[in-house]
């Protein structure tokens, strides 16, 4: 459901209306333009005993078309209450026991798009639930990079914090991004986190400008950084598919560039470009894939990076056009979001977070 001009009020009155039929759960993903007061929000749904999570997004995806200022309301099944994990800003992260739980349905997952450890919070998730759940999510935050607070729980409004909710729903899932390498293989020789300081014993930087003037015939500068870099995202090695892709958001001092996420110490690198027919066949691919695995589905939901947006342009359009009539073809509605970061189990993949990507994951009716 798209809430149109969203406040509080109008949220939970959308919410009681949804659940007059079958009590439901819900996310609640909200453009990040949308003005809503959270704090007020939280509370009225706290006040009516409503069972929640969610999180602000560049924007939200209702069929073909996106929007900045609205509301995505999606009614699901909880297995749990939403599990809330701090401490993706130091690296202290600690993931509570839910061995409890059974692995029969899903993983849902929002995220601070812009932490330090996004990877290592989920790598700690997969040391405790395993390769059992299909597993699926997103990076929150703004499109600006603004380091707001951006997952809400019954608990509050947070940053550097991640949400966690297991679902009765089952999941069928793709995943695919269309990025091609150009260059390497590199070894990250000096990382910290999410800063890159060394590739091949010197200077990232060094390395990286001069691939990109050669390939642009520009000079490299802090000022034009990102509308070059936004086009040539590094890909860590993966044997079994498609390289891992992290996005060089910034300049740091002393040569260093930071990513959207940890870049692990002695990783191969590769540096990759895409061809804007790529990336939608792409995401062509990756909807068919999953349409062609799910039984009875509710809905298609798909995380989309906020940064295919800028690369694409115009013709991110056809993009979501291009999922919403291969999912029209089996009368599937559509919702997402914009993503600062997708998460993913698909494909046979480990849990992991990517950049640059798509992933389309169908959320089955829940027959329990």
């Amino acid at each position: 459901m798209l809430i149109d001009r969203p406040t509080p009020e109008n949220i939970l009155f959308s919410i009681n209306k949804c659940n007059a039929e079958n009590t439901n759960d819900f996310f609640i993903l909200c453009g990040e333009d949308t003005g809503l007061d959270y704090a007020i929000l939280i509370e009225l749904l706290n006040k009516h005993g409503i069972r929640y999570c969610g999180g602000i997004f560049p924007g939200v995806i209702h069929g073909s078309k996106s929007f900045s200022d609205k509301v995505l309301l999606l009614p699901v099944q909880f297995d749990s209450e939403p599990v809330l994990v701090q401490g993706l800003d130091n690296g202290d992260i600690r993931i509570p026991s839910l061995n409890y739980l059974n692995p029969v349905g899903s993983l849902f997952i929002l995220v601070d798009g812009l932490s330090s450890w996004i990877s290592k919070f989920l790598y700690c998730l997969y040391d405790e639930i395993g390769s059992e759940y299909q597993v699926f999510g997103s990076g929150t935050g703004y499109g600006n990079f603004d380091r707001s607070n951006c997952v809400f729980t019954k608990e509050g409004f947070f940053k550097d914090a991640a949400v966690v909710v297991f679902l009765k729903n089952q999941i069928a899932q793709s995943i695919r991004h269309g990025w091609k390498i150009i260059a390497g293989p590199y070894l990250a020789t000096k990382t910290n986190a999410n800063l890159l300081e060394q590739i091949n014993w010197e200077p990232a930087y060094k390395i990286y400008k001069e691939i990109i003037e050669k390939e642009e015939n520009i000079e490299l500068s802090e000022d034009n950084y990102y509308e070059y870099a936004k086009h040539y995202p590094f890909g860590v090695h993966r044997s079994d598919g498609e390289n891992l892709i992290r996005d060089p958001v910034a300049l740091e001092k002393n040569h260093a560039i930071r990513f959207g996420a940890e870049v692990p110490s002695n990783s191969v690198l590769y540096l990759m470009k895409s061809e804007i027919n790529d990336m939608l066949m792409a995401g062509h691919k990756a909807c068919k894939e999953a349409i062609s695995k799910c039984k009875q589905p509710s809905f298609l939901f798909v995380v989309d990076c906020i940064s295919r947006t800028w690369i694409l342009d115009k013709q991110f359009e056809t993009e979501l056009e291009n999922i919403a009539s291969n999912a029209a073809a089996k009368n599937i509605p559509v919702f997402g979001v914009l993503s600062m970061g997708e998460i993913s189990s698909a494909n046979g993949a480990l849990l992991d977070y990517h950049h640059k990507t798509l992933v389309i994951s169908i959320i089955e009716q829940n027959e329990q």
